[in-house]
């Protein structure tokens, strides 16, 4: 009897500590458990990426020939592609109205001039007044003007080669009624220099300044690439395309170029922007340029979600235009499974 007495004491006191023990236990706080990641600097660099786009090839002296006034073309003796010498006819139109036109003016003229003459004599006379003289003789100007546009006509009313060169496109037909200013043909002159007509983006063009380099590839001939060097850039968005116009001189020694070929080209900006350099690892969202990765906070415990603007992916590192300002380490290893604000623990 005296044993059993001893045993429920001996676990009575037992339970007391254990008891005891849980009680302090439950006064301490919970530790909040840390995940471990681990973190790279951030580093800044300032570079300049490849713009790539596409053009056609043209004739930097290309331009567009048309008729100062409209009429019915009677005549168009040269073809698409064929070579042509300085002052060669290209295009007539029919004459028959210019002509009239001509003589129509011709008479009034000559009419006016003999109203003045009349004028004049019966002015002497004492018959006629200054002022029936004077408008005599503003009618005179009046008609010799009107006589002058008409016979400008006429003498415009053939398209005649500027220069020694090739009909690059013809855009009408024998017979056709054309406006005045609408292009008949498209001209290039002989000896020309080629170029690549390019249209780039806002965010690209304020990258690029005359002379700088670029590269072209041909359709034509594949595997050859060629060298260019930027000669004009446009100042205004063109409307058509929602792009600014980027012209590069090319040099293709040796090899036959035509109008209208297809380019890819690569140009090469000498503006270098400062870039924010991250490890791919860092990146744990992207939808184009747009990307999500995790800083590490200013304690070095938190993690901070920002959301970034990528402007290059490299072999190992991702360029970020913006989003990194102040920020010094992002988190690699470790970065899918975080949400922001999250405690962690740098390995």
């Amino acid at each position: 009897m005296i044993r059993m007495s001893q045993f429920l004491i001996a676990i009575s006191l037992t339970a007391g500590l254990f008891l005891t023990g849980c009680s302090g236990q439950a006064k301490d706080s919970p530790e909040v458990k840390a995940t471990p990641v681990r973190v790279a600097p951030v580093q800044r660099a300032r570079m300049s990426f490849p713009i790539y786009t596409g053009g056609l090839v043209a004739s930097r002296a290309e331009s567009k020939l048309s008729f100062k006034i409209g009429g019915i073309v009677e005549r168009i003796p040269v073809d698409e592609g064929q070579r042509v010498q300085k002052r060669q006819l290209l295009a007539r139109l029919n004459l028959s109205e210019i002509q009239a036109r001509v003589q129509q003016a011709r008479s009034a003229y000559e009419k006016a001039r003999r109203d003045l003459e009349r004028a004049q004599r019966l002015y002497a006379d004492s018959v006629a007044t200054l002022e029936q003289v004077q408008n005599a003789a503003t009618a005179v100007e009046v008609a010799k003007a009107q006589l002058e546009i008409a016979e400008f006509n006429l003498r415009h009313a053939r398209i005649t080669a500027p220069t020694d060169g090739r009909i690059l496109k013809r855009f009408v037909e024998v017979n056709e009624l054309v406006a005045p200013g609408q292009p008949i043909f498209l001209f290039g002159t002989a000896g020309k220099e080629w170029v690549v007509r390019v249209g780039v983006s806002d965010r690209d063009i304020v990258r690029l300044q005359l002379g700088d380099s670029a590269t072209v590839s041909l359709d034509a001939y594949p595997g050859e690439t060629f060298p260019a060097v930027v000669t004009e850039i446009a100042e205004a968005l063109d409307p058509r395309s929602a792009t600014f116009e980027v012209e590069l001189r090319l040099v293709a020694k040796h090899r036959r170029l035509l109008s209208g070929m297809m380019a890819r080209v690569e140009i090469f900006p000498s503006i270098k922007q400062e870039f924010a350099l991250v490890p791919v690892d860092a990146l744990v969202e992207a939808d184009g340029e747009r990307g999500v990765l995790f800083a590490l906070g200013d304690d070095g415990r938190t993690a901070r979600r920002v959301s970034v603007t990528i402007a290059r992916i490299l072999d190992q590192e991702i360029a970020v235009k913006s989003g990194l300002e102040g920020v010094t380490s992002v988190i690699t290893d470790g970065a899918a499974y975080l949400s922001d604000g999250e405690t962690v623990a740098v390995q």
